[in-house]
Protein backbone atom coordinates (compact mmCIF):
# COMPACT_ATOMS: atom_id res chain seq x y z
CA UNK A 1 0.00 0.00 0.00
CA UNK A 2 1.41 3.37 -1.03
CA UNK A 3 1.56 6.38 1.29
CA UNK A 4 -1.31 8.03 -0.61
CA UNK A 5 -3.47 4.90 -0.32
CA UNK A 6 -2.65 4.60 3.38
CA UNK A 7 -3.62 8.23 4.00
CA UNK A 8 -6.96 7.74 2.21
CA UNK A 9 -7.70 4.53 4.14
CA UNK A 10 -6.91 6.31 7.42
CA UNK A 11 -9.29 9.17 6.56
CA UNK A 12 -12.09 6.72 5.64
CA UNK A 13 -11.57 4.84 8.91
CA UNK A 14 -11.84 8.06 10.90
CA UNK A 15 -15.01 9.05 9.04
CA UNK A 16 -16.56 5.62 9.67
CA UNK A 17 -15.72 5.82 13.39
CA UNK A 18 -17.20 9.32 13.66
CA UNK A 19 -20.42 8.18 11.95
CA UNK A 20 -20.58 5.06 14.15
CA UNK A 21 -20.15 7.12 17.33
CA UNK A 22 -22.89 9.50 16.16
CA UNK A 23 -25.24 6.57 15.54
CA UNK A 24 -24.49 5.08 18.97
CA UNK A 25 -25.07 8.48 20.60
CA UNK A 26 -28.46 8.78 18.89
CA UNK A 27 -29.39 5.24 19.97
CA UNK A 28 -28.43 6.01 23.58
CA UNK A 29 -30.47 9.24 23.55
CA UNK A 30 -33.45 7.36 22.10
CA UNK A 31 -33.07 4.61 24.67
CA UNK A 32 -32.99 7.15 27.51
CA UNK A 33 -36.30 8.63 26.29
CA UNK A 34 -37.68 5.10 25.98
CA UNK A 35 -37.06 4.50 29.70
CA UNK A 36 -38.17 7.91 30.95
CA UNK A 37 -41.70 8.57 32.13
CA UNK A 38 -43.20 11.33 29.99
CA UNK A 39 -45.16 14.32 31.30
CA UNK A 40 -48.16 13.06 29.33
CA UNK A 41 -48.16 9.69 31.10
CA UNK A 42 -47.81 11.41 34.47
CA UNK A 43 -50.77 13.68 33.70
CA UNK A 44 -52.82 10.67 32.56
CA UNK A 45 -52.32 8.67 35.75
CA UNK A 46 -53.05 11.71 37.95
CA UNK A 47 -56.25 12.40 36.00
CA UNK A 48 -57.44 8.77 36.05
CA UNK A 49 -56.75 8.43 39.77
CA UNK A 50 -58.63 11.67 40.51
CA UNK A 51 -61.71 10.14 38.85
CA UNK A 52 -61.30 7.22 41.28
CA UNK A 53 -61.01 9.60 44.29
CA UNK A 54 -57.29 8.88 44.63
CA UNK A 55 -55.00 11.88 45.04
CA UNK A 56 -51.37 11.71 43.91
CA UNK A 57 -49.66 14.37 46.03
CA UNK A 58 -46.04 13.67 45.10
CA UNK A 59 -43.61 13.59 42.22
CA UNK A 60 -43.09 10.26 40.44
CA UNK A 61 -39.74 8.64 39.60
CA UNK A 62 -39.24 9.29 35.89
CA UNK A 63 -36.47 6.83 35.10
CA UNK A 64 -37.23 3.13 34.76
CA UNK A 65 -34.04 1.80 33.24
CA UNK A 66 -33.41 -1.97 33.40
CA UNK A 67 -32.20 -3.14 36.81
CA UNK A 68 -30.45 -6.30 37.98
CA UNK A 69 -31.15 -8.29 41.12
CA UNK A 70 -28.71 -8.06 44.05
CA UNK A 71 -27.39 -11.04 45.97
CA UNK A 72 -28.12 -10.90 49.70
CA UNK A 73 -27.49 -13.30 52.57
CA UNK A 74 -28.33 -13.77 56.24
CA UNK A 75 -26.21 -11.96 58.81
CA UNK A 76 -25.30 -13.40 62.21
CA UNK A 77 -25.62 -10.65 64.79
CA UNK A 78 -22.95 -10.29 67.45
CA UNK A 79 -25.31 -10.23 70.43
CA UNK A 80 -22.86 -8.42 72.69
CA UNK A 81 -22.27 -5.65 70.14
CA UNK A 82 -26.00 -5.28 69.52
CA UNK A 83 -26.71 -5.11 73.24
CA UNK A 84 -24.01 -2.45 73.64
CA UNK A 85 -25.36 -0.39 70.72
CA UNK A 86 -28.92 -0.30 72.06
CA UNK A 87 -28.44 -0.48 75.82
CA UNK A 88 -25.17 1.32 76.46
CA UNK A 89 -25.18 2.94 79.89
CA UNK A 90 -28.17 0.96 81.18
CA UNK A 91 -27.87 -1.02 84.39
CA UNK A 92 -29.22 -4.34 85.60
CA UNK A 93 -29.23 -5.83 82.08
CA UNK A 94 -30.17 -9.51 81.97
CA UNK A 95 -30.15 -11.97 79.06
CA UNK A 96 -32.63 -14.77 78.42
CA UNK A 97 -33.33 -17.10 75.48
CA UNK A 98 -36.95 -17.60 74.44
CA UNK A 99 -38.70 -18.91 71.32
CA UNK A 100 -35.56 -18.79 69.11
CA UNK A 101 -34.94 -15.24 70.28
CA UNK A 102 -32.22 -13.70 72.39
CA UNK A 103 -33.69 -11.15 74.78
CA UNK A 104 -31.94 -8.50 76.85
CA UNK A 105 -33.92 -6.67 79.54
CA UNK A 106 -33.11 -3.82 81.87
CA UNK A 107 -35.22 -1.79 84.27
CA UNK A 108 -36.28 0.55 81.45
CA UNK A 109 -35.94 -1.34 78.18
CA UNK A 110 -36.30 -4.62 76.29
CA UNK A 111 -34.21 -5.80 73.33
CA UNK A 112 -35.18 -8.84 71.24
CA UNK A 113 -33.03 -10.39 68.48
CA UNK A 114 -34.50 -13.05 66.20
CA UNK A 115 -33.14 -14.00 62.78
CA UNK A 116 -32.70 -10.83 60.73
CA UNK A 117 -34.92 -8.69 62.98
CA UNK A 118 -34.32 -6.62 66.10
CA UNK A 119 -37.03 -5.04 68.23
CA UNK A 120 -36.34 -2.59 71.02
CA UNK A 121 -38.60 -0.68 73.40
CA UNK A 122 -37.52 1.80 76.03
CA UNK A 123 -38.80 4.33 78.55
CA UNK A 124 -36.75 7.47 78.02
CA UNK A 125 -35.51 9.73 80.78
CA UNK A 126 -37.52 12.65 79.38
CA UNK A 127 -40.37 13.26 76.98
CA UNK A 128 -39.57 14.08 73.36
CA UNK A 129 -41.70 16.93 72.06
CA UNK A 130 -39.70 18.46 69.20
CA UNK A 131 -38.68 17.22 65.74
CA UNK A 132 -35.05 18.00 66.51
CA UNK A 133 -35.16 15.96 69.71
CA UNK A 134 -36.67 12.97 67.89
CA UNK A 135 -34.12 13.23 65.07
CA UNK A 136 -31.20 13.49 67.51
CA UNK A 137 -32.39 10.39 69.39
CA UNK A 138 -32.67 8.46 66.13
CA UNK A 139 -29.34 9.66 64.71
CA UNK A 140 -27.45 8.84 67.90
CA UNK A 141 -28.77 5.28 68.01
CA UNK A 142 -28.19 4.78 64.26
CA UNK A 143 -24.59 5.88 64.68
CA UNK A 144 -24.02 3.19 67.33
CA UNK A 145 -25.81 0.57 65.18
CA UNK A 146 -23.68 1.39 62.12
CA UNK A 147 -20.55 0.95 64.21
CA UNK A 148 -21.65 -2.64 64.82
CA UNK A 149 -23.19 -3.53 61.43
CA UNK A 150 -24.92 -1.97 58.46
CA UNK A 151 -24.80 1.48 56.93
CA UNK A 152 -28.22 3.02 57.55
CA UNK A 153 -28.95 6.57 56.42
CA UNK A 154 -31.76 8.94 57.30
CA UNK A 155 -34.83 8.82 55.08
CA UNK A 156 -37.72 10.70 56.67
CA UNK A 157 -39.34 12.07 59.81
CA UNK A 158 -43.06 12.58 60.25
CA UNK A 159 -45.59 12.90 63.05
CA UNK A 160 -49.03 11.35 63.44
CA UNK A 161 -51.32 10.10 66.22
CA UNK A 162 -48.76 7.41 67.07
CA UNK A 163 -46.02 9.98 67.63
CA UNK A 164 -42.82 10.70 65.71
CA UNK A 165 -42.06 8.23 62.94
CA UNK A 166 -38.42 8.18 61.79
CA UNK A 167 -37.17 5.93 58.99
CA UNK A 168 -33.65 4.90 57.99
CA UNK A 169 -32.64 2.63 55.09
CA UNK A 170 -29.49 1.12 53.67
CA UNK A 171 -28.64 2.04 50.08
CA UNK A 172 -27.19 0.26 47.05
CA UNK A 173 -26.28 2.22 43.92
CA UNK A 174 -28.26 5.20 45.31
CA UNK A 175 -31.40 3.06 45.70
CA UNK A 176 -32.91 2.39 49.12
CA UNK A 177 -33.01 -1.23 50.25
CA UNK A 178 -36.53 -1.13 51.67
CA UNK A 179 -36.10 -4.46 53.49
CA UNK A 180 -33.03 -3.15 55.33
CA UNK A 181 -34.74 -0.63 57.56
CA UNK A 182 -34.79 0.92 61.00
CA UNK A 183 -38.16 2.42 62.02
CA UNK A 184 -38.50 4.56 65.15
CA UNK A 185 -41.81 5.35 66.81
CA UNK A 186 -41.47 7.87 69.64
CA UNK A 187 -44.34 9.19 71.72
CA UNK A 188 -43.74 11.12 74.91
CA UNK A 189 -41.01 9.26 76.74
CA UNK A 190 -41.70 5.90 75.06
CA UNK A 191 -39.60 4.71 72.12
CA UNK A 192 -40.00 1.63 69.93
CA UNK A 193 -37.48 0.56 67.29
CA UNK A 194 -37.97 -2.11 64.60
CA UNK A 195 -34.95 -3.16 62.55
CA UNK A 196 -34.28 -5.63 59.74
CA UNK A 197 -30.91 -6.44 58.21
CA UNK A 198 -29.41 -8.76 55.59
CA UNK A 199 -25.97 -8.52 54.00
CA UNK A 200 -25.97 -6.80 50.61
CA UNK A 201 -23.76 -8.34 47.94
CA UNK A 202 -23.17 -7.72 44.25
CA UNK A 203 -25.52 -7.71 41.27
CA UNK A 204 -26.70 -11.06 39.93
CA UNK A 205 -27.55 -11.81 36.30
CA UNK A 206 -28.46 -9.40 33.55
CA UNK A 207 -30.37 -6.18 33.97
CA UNK A 208 -34.06 -6.63 33.18
CA UNK A 209 -36.82 -4.25 32.17
CA UNK A 210 -38.90 -2.91 35.05
CA UNK A 211 -42.33 -1.36 35.39
CA UNK A 212 -42.57 2.42 35.18
CA UNK A 213 -43.90 4.36 38.17
CA UNK A 214 -47.33 4.89 36.61
CA UNK A 215 -47.62 1.14 35.90
CA UNK A 216 -46.69 0.43 39.52
CA UNK A 217 -49.47 2.77 40.66
CA UNK A 218 -52.01 1.04 38.43
CA UNK A 219 -50.92 -2.31 39.90
CA UNK A 220 -51.38 -1.08 43.48
CA UNK A 221 -54.56 0.95 42.96
CA UNK A 222 -57.10 -1.82 43.59
CA UNK A 223 -55.49 -2.89 46.88
CA UNK A 224 -55.17 0.73 47.99
CA UNK A 225 -58.85 1.41 47.23
CA UNK A 226 -59.90 -1.71 49.13
CA UNK A 227 -58.10 -0.58 52.27
CA UNK A 228 -58.41 3.23 52.23
CA UNK A 229 -61.33 5.57 51.65
CA UNK A 230 -60.21 8.50 49.47
CA UNK A 231 -56.51 7.57 49.36
CA UNK A 232 -53.84 10.25 49.38
CA UNK A 233 -50.57 9.02 47.85
CA UNK A 234 -47.70 11.01 49.34
CA UNK A 235 -44.65 9.12 48.08
CA UNK A 236 -43.58 6.79 45.25
CA UNK A 237 -39.98 5.54 45.36
CA UNK A 238 -37.99 3.00 43.39
CA UNK A 239 -35.60 0.78 45.34
CA UNK A 240 -34.98 -2.84 46.27
CA UNK A 241 -36.60 -5.40 48.54
CA UNK A 242 -34.91 -8.67 49.57
CA UNK A 243 -36.95 -11.80 48.89
CA UNK A 244 -35.83 -15.11 50.38
CA UNK A 245 -35.24 -18.05 48.05
CA UNK A 246 -36.84 -21.43 48.69
CA UNK A 247 -33.68 -23.03 50.06
CA UNK A 248 -30.79 -22.03 52.28
CA UNK A 249 -30.02 -18.62 53.68
CA UNK A 250 -29.74 -16.87 50.33
CA UNK A 251 -32.09 -14.19 49.10
CA UNK A 252 -32.22 -11.73 46.25
CA UNK A 253 -32.97 -8.03 46.43
CA UNK A 254 -35.43 -7.31 43.62
CA UNK A 255 -36.42 -3.90 42.21
CA UNK A 256 -39.52 -2.69 44.06
CA UNK A 257 -41.60 0.46 44.25
CA UNK A 258 -42.60 1.71 47.69
CA UNK A 259 -45.90 3.61 47.61
CA UNK A 260 -47.04 5.54 50.68
CA UNK A 261 -50.77 6.21 50.98
CA UNK A 262 -52.33 7.66 54.14
CA UNK A 263 -49.34 6.45 56.16
CA UNK A 264 -49.54 2.88 54.82
CA UNK A 265 -46.83 1.16 52.83
CA UNK A 266 -47.51 -0.68 49.57
CA UNK A 267 -44.79 -2.57 47.71
CA UNK A 268 -44.91 -3.33 43.98
CA UNK A 269 -42.49 -5.79 42.38
CA UNK A 270 -40.68 -3.92 39.60
CA UNK A 271 -40.43 -7.06 37.46
CA UNK A 272 -43.88 -8.59 37.87
CA UNK A 273 -46.15 -5.79 39.09
CA UNK A 274 -47.29 -7.89 42.06
CA UNK A 275 -48.38 -5.78 45.02
CA UNK A 276 -48.45 -6.36 48.76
Amino acid sequence: MTLVEWTKAKKYTIIILVVLNAVLLCLNIYKSFETKLSSGRISDVISLFEKDNITIACTLPKSYKPMAQIYTSDYSFDFIKVEKAFMEGETNVKRTDEYNSVVFMSDNSRLSIKGSTINYTASLSKEISLNTEARNYGDNLIKRINESFGNYTFHSLSKNSEGYIIKYYEKSDNHNIFSNFVYFTIKGNNAAVALNYVKIGSEVGEKRDIYAADEALYSASELIKEEIDKPNITSVELGYYAIRSNVGSESLAVPFYLIMANGREYYVNGYTGECF
